[in-house]
């Protein structure tokens, strides 16, 4: 009987092993292609597992003095309690990403070799060292667990709240079972044979949860970084469709305006600033940007918002207009030219040439266009 539990000690044991090396694996190569804090520090968390895991076995089965017994001992108390902070670590790096760790990497080891070396050395007893080891590790899972489901980061964080908590369930019913040892009832041992076939249950539940929140955390970051390029090609058509002059659309942005009144007719009209060039030969070029600032002002205000206005080039405005007769359409640049002529803002007073054509409902828009400029050009030569 004391030979088949042997057995069944060493094969629990050497399946946790076999399971911590390969997650500890996992998060190594996971480490190198994801760039998260949380990562690094669980992959060194399932390190100090395996390290602790080896510890156990080698001072359960070695034939070593009780000095060597006592060293892998502390190796296994600190391994393990090493394994428990850095998940809860990673946990709250996943919670609030960037805020730095109120405890120092320092203050972390000198505070984990101190705890290992004086219930690994201090104590007469392992179970008594298991019994204070598991209670410590229970209640630092039991509040990492229940800070993450207070404050999850999003719904597959909650995953990782639960799979902690079951961590600590664990650890506290082992710690539970060695309770009664303290007055002599050793039934509680039995527990402790095959207890690592439960630990590498509840350490690959939770292994699965941090994987879980680390793909939930990377696909938040590419749809970050998806919305912000959608906003920077966003911003970019803008600055590309835009005239920098007047803030008006340039010829860029005809054809979809051209587009929107052929499906339900409109009216087309050119305008442009007659002698233009004696302005800027008058009074100089910035006077002459003022002028074109001032046109371009006066056109979006006498139109609709839903009407297109594009600065065409030069001293060329362009109007594109769904849904508005040629009446409509004169009424607007007839008030256009009452107002040009008075100076303002430090600009002279000066006067436009307008043509004005119709697109039909499913018409021929460059046909439109060609009209309504061929209009403007002989109202020019007129004057």
């Amino acid at each position: 009987m004391q030979e088949i539990t042997a057995i069944l000690s060493r094969l629990s044991i050497a399946v946790q092993f076999a399971v911590v090396m390969c997650l500890f694996s996992y998060f190594m190569l996971l480490g190198r292609m994801v760039k998260l804090r949380e990562v690094r520090l669980w992959m060194i968390a399932w390190l100090a597992d395996a390290i602790a895991l080896a510890a156990v076995f080698v001072h359960a089965f070695a034939d070593m003095p009780p000095f060597g017994h006592r060293i892998t001992l502390a190796l296994y108390l600190a391994g393990k309690l090493l394994f428990a902070v850095l998940i809860v670590a990673g946990a709250r790096n996943h919670l609030r990403p960037g805020i730095a760790p109120r405890v120092s990497p320092t203050g972390l080891v000198v505070g984990v070799v101190v705890w290992s070396i004086v219930l690994g050395f201090a104590l007469p007893n392992l179970w008594q060292a298991q019994l204070a080891e598991s209670a410590l590790v229970g209640a630092i899972f039991l509040v990492g667990g229940t800070v993450v489901l207070r404050n999850p980061r999003s719904r597959v964080s909650r995953w990782l709240g639960w799979a902690m908590l079951f961590e600590a369930a664990v650890f506290v019913y082992a710690a539970v079972l060695l309770v009664p040892a303290l007055w002599g009832d050793n039934s509680g041992f039995v527990y402790l044979t095959y207890s690592s076939f439960v630990d590498a249950g509840a350490e690959l539940m939770l292994a699965l949860a941090c994987i879980a929140v680390i793909a939930d955390r990377r696909e938040q970051q590419l749809q970050y970084a998806n919305r912000e390029l959608l906003e920077s090609q966003e911003r970019l058509s803008r600055l590309v469709d835009t005239d920098p002059l007047t803030n008006l659309s340039n010829r860029r942005a005809m054809r979809r305006a051209l587009d929107s009144a052929v499906e339900i007719g409109g009216v087309i009209i050119f305008i442009d600033i007659n002698h233009f060039k004696d302005v800027n030969d008058l009074f100089g070029h910035s006077v002459g940007d003022e002028t074109l600032q001032r046109l371009a002002k006066l056109i979006t205000e006498q139109f609709r918002p839903e009407d297109h206005v594009i600065r065409w080039g030069g001293d060329e405005f362009l109007v594109i207009a769904p849904g508005m007769d040629q009446g409509n359409a004169r009424a607007r640049v007839a008030a256009i030219r009452e107002s040009l002529r008075r100076p303002q803002q430090g600009t002279p007073a000066f006067s436009i040439a307008a043509g004005i054509a119709e697109i039909f409902p499913g018409g021929d828009a460059t046909a439109a266009l060609e009209e309504a400029d061929r209009r403007m050009y002989a109202e020019k030569r007129s004057r």
